[in-house]
């Protein structure tokens, strides 16, 4: 019987944990779309918006990944809220009358970056930087990984 080689599941497995899911929310450049106050959980999809996206008074857009307002599109917070785990790139025109954006963990989509408020850019064009692995960490862990997946297939 054939055996994988136990650093080749181990780089798979690393591979496909890093993998980004493909669920996103977008508005292409023209359209729009106002919560009226409501509140949409998004599960850890990204938001792309590129035409008009209000929340409306007390609006929420909560659990989402990576928050993004392309040049040309408006993002109107009102006095609502954006809780992201993510990137927030407002390369777009951003409002706010008391809103703000904050940087979450929710279920199934860990923080990356410093958690808490996140300035809202209002057209900056740069996304704000999240934190990522060094090599020797990223090389550690995949390490790590392969011994984990070496002990396993040895015990069964």
């Amino acid at each position: 019987m054939f055996q994988m080689p136990s650093h080749l599941i181990s780089i798979a497995a690393l591979l496909l944990a890093a993998a980004p899911a493909g669920a996103a929310w977008v508005l292409p450049s023209g359209t729009a779309a106002d919560l009226g106050g409501g509140t949409v959980s998004m599960g850890c999809a990204d938001i792309l918006n590129g035409g008009t996206l209000a929340l409306g008074a007390g609006g929420a857009l909560t659990a989402a990944r990576d928050v993004s307002t392309q040049a040309g599109a408006l993002l109107a917070l009102g006095d609502g809220r954006v809780e992201l785990a993510g990137q927030w790139i407002p390369s777009g025109q951003v409002t706010a009358s008391g809103g703000q954006v904050l940087r979450t963990a929710s279920p199934g989509c860990p923080v990356a970056g410093q958690a808490g408020p996140v300035p809202l850019g209002n057209g900056a064009g740069a996304p704000v930087a999240v934190p990522t692995l060094d090599g020797w960490a990223l090389a550690a862990l995949s390490l790590l990984l392969a011994g984990i997946g070496r002990r396993t297939l040895s015990t069964q």
